[in-house]
């Protein structure tokens, strides 16, 4: 069954996401190794009641300085 390419809405929100990545690896010299989105408990202020949010975990590698010898 052939794959289809996805919405517009989503093609946008991956490279938005892309652009982010990008600029967190080169703000920290590391390497985005993982990213997963979790679902986590916290506490309504409002109501005082839970609720769940969800949350997005990334997991950075840093990555080996690289010399030319010389």
């Amino acid at each position: 069954m052939p794959t289809l390419p996805p919405p517009p809405a989503v093609a946008d929100a991956q490279k938005a996401i892309g652009a982010v990545l990008e600029e967190l690896e080169h703000r920290t010299g590391g390497e985005v190794k993982d990213i997963a989105l979790e679902d986590m408990v916290d506490t309504d202020p409002q109501t005082g009641r839970p609720v769940v949010q969800k949350s997005v975990e990334i997991t950075l590698d840093e990555k080996p300085r690289k010399r030319w010898s010389t």
